[in-house]
């Protein structure tokens, strides 16, 4: 119920299609209790005007002309409830994408680190998929049957009390049912749900990577993996639905014993008078309307059951609070000037100590390049400024205001990054270029591709800045996705520029351009590099030296050099490997 409850808020916007099927759910079952009624009443007529003149055709006429009436509303008020119902069904399962992506976007890297992608997706699209056939389904099916119940109820007690209690005695047996039902049944679809996650994860990841798999011939591998994956949800949900199934059996069982008693007890009592012939025709026919509904409930539980499982993991995901956020009472801000200061910062990853007590200082307009072996903080260390992360202990400054004080928004509005890993979207060219600057002029998208080294081989492509790239930019190679991205950010001019590896994919005549273009762009911008190649940071304002965790050097160039001490050491390591002929 509390999952409902949760569903239906995150779905207010389609109240009013809910109400709509819900006065479509009151006009089925009042057309459907109104019709043994009338037959009753026909019966009635009928037996009491046995051997009487003149026959009561009016009468006759009357019923059968609201009966009319009836059979004319009842599909009409079901399409109006099919229509209604299913236009709020998928208003709500559109409402929980939304409000599940706005969800992830909040929620930081590691998150997506811990994660596999498959999984999130599996929530996304098919878990929310069910709430469909809750809202539009199983809920408006479980009101028409508890309405049909408690009308038929009345109507079953008016006409004849005792004969009813006799009607009633199968009910207990059927709620212990439900009861051991939802007991039992619902972890197994629970379980079907989350082994459909797990397909779409290794399908995912497949799809992601069948170029690897083609080159390393591991097709038949991957065809077993994926296809235990798929027998496994397949055995799932089969259990599941298999189980299900025996507890229909036995409730449908219940729910005859409630017709078996109106015919042995109603039958012996028309027989002794007690209970008239129109009064045991209605009761017949009432009974079926009243266990149809109970066996609706039955069959209907499945489907609340799945929908159910699905929202267990639906709001697992939902129930994730992000890590970052903005504080009460953080502040929105205009253009920084770029001056970043980490005062005593310490970072750990999971209780592994990454940063160790880092202090520095940078200025506006400054290039301040991070070196060091692999697994030495660099990277974390740049990500603590957007607050990708925040420090265990200290903190960042920009501007001498603590970035935890800033809205995440207005923080990284001054940020641009390019990343080691370069992302692009399926789109154009122009378009990933102007990502994050929606109102760039092409003039200004083909100004920074020129800066950037990119504009030269976009020129050369089918449809120049219009050609499109596909998925992860996978038509182009990996220098000209890096090129790409670095134009993207010197579009987004923001004061504070990241570089983490950023030319490690291109070639020395390309890293060449890049430099050259970006001495002139970093001029007024505080850029931080993360250098994979530290031939292209000697002429940083200041370079930072990292290691296990800490500054352990800082300067220039020449200023390191003298000391001989990492920095040197790593600087003839990069010599050598520049040097070494390719084999």
């Amino acid at each position: 119920m509390k999952h409902i409850t949760r569903l239906l808020l995150i779905s207010r916007r389609y109240w009013v299609w809910m109400v709509m099927a819900f006065i479509g759910t009151l006009g089925v079952t009042g057309a459907v209790l109104a019709g043994p009624w009338l037959v009753r009443s026909l019966i009635s007529v009928l037996e009491s005007s046995i051997g009487v003149e003149p026959l009561p055709l009016e009468k006759v006429t009357r019923v059968a002309l609201v009966l009319l009436l009836v059979y004319a509303l009842r599909p009409a008020m079901q399409a109006f409830q099919t229509w209604t119902s299913h236009v709020a069904g998928w208003g709500a399962v559109a409402s929980a994408r939304q409000t599940i992506y706005d969800h992830l976007q909040k929620l930081p890297p590691r998150y997506y680190s811990d994660t596999e992608t498959g999984q999130i997706m599996s929530r996304v699209v098919n878990d929310t998929a069910n709430f469909e056939m809750l809202i539009a389904h199983a809920v408006p099916e479980m009101i028409v049957s508890m309405l049909r119940v408690v009308g038929v109820s009345v109507a079953l007690f008016y006409i004849n009390p005792k004969l009813a209690a006799y009607t009633l005695v199968p009910i207990p047996l059927i709620v212990v049912g439900f009861y051991l039902y939802n007991l039992y049944v619902r972890p197994l679809f629970r379980q079907a749900q989350a082994k459909l996650g797990e397909l779409n994860a290794i399908l995912q990841d497949n799809l992601s990577g069948i170029r690897e798999i083609q080159v390393f011939t591991q097709e038949e591998r991957e065809s077993q993996r994926v296809g235990q994956r798929i027998v496994a949800h397949s055995r799932a949900i089969a259990n599941a639905v298999s189980i299900s199934a025996c507890f229909h059996s036995g409730i449908d069982f219940l729910a005859g014993l409630g017709t078996i008693s109106v015919v042995f007890f109603g039958g012996q009592m028309a027989l002794r008078g007690q209970l008239s012939i129109a009064d045991l025709t209605g009761f017949l026919l009432y009974v079926s309307s009243f266990y149809d509904p109970i066996m609706q409930l039955n069959r209907t539980n499945e489907a609340l059951q799945q929908a159910l499982a699905a929202a267990d993991r639906y709001f697992q995901v939902l129930d994730t609070m992000p890590e970052i956020s903005d504080a009460p009472g953080a502040r929105e801000i205009g253009r920084l000037q770029g001056s970043i200061v980490f005062e005593n910062v310490s970072f750990q990853y999971d209780d592994i100590p990454v940063l160790k007590d880092i202090n520095l200082e940078i200025k506006p307009g400054q290039m301040v390049a991070l070196v060091g072996p692999t697994g030495v903080g660099k990277t974390t260390m740049a990500n603590l400024i957007p607050r990708f992360y925040d420090p265990t202990r200290g903190r960042v400054l920009i501007d001498g205001i603590d970035v935890r004080e800033i809205k995440l928004s207005s923080l990284r509005r001054n940020i641009a990054m390019v990343l080691q890993d370069v992302f692009l979207f399926n789109g154009t060219i122009a378009e990933n270029i102007a990502y994050g600057s929606h109102y760039a002029t092409r003039e200004e998208i083909e100004a920074a591709a020129k800066a950037a080294g990119a504009d030269e081989f976009i020129q050369e492509l089918p449809q120049g800045y219009d050609t499109r790239i596909g998925e992860r930019g996978v038509k182009l190679s990996g220098g000209q996705k890096q090129r790409l991205a670095i134009a993207r950010a010197l579009l987004y001019n923001a004061p504070i520029l990241i570089l983490d590896e950023a030319t490690s994919s291109v070639d020395t005549e390309t890293e060449a351009k890049i430099s050259a273009a970006l001495e002139k762009l970093m001029e007024g911008r505080t850029t931080i590099v993360i250098a994979h190649r530290l031939s292209t940071i000697r002429h940083a304002d200041k370079i930072v030296v990292l290691d296990e965790g800490r500054i352990v050097e800082e300067g220039t160039h020449s200023e390191l050099l003298k000391k001989n001490g990492l920095y040197a050491r790593l600087v003839r390591i990069d010599s050598d490997s520049a040097t070494r002929p390719e084999s």
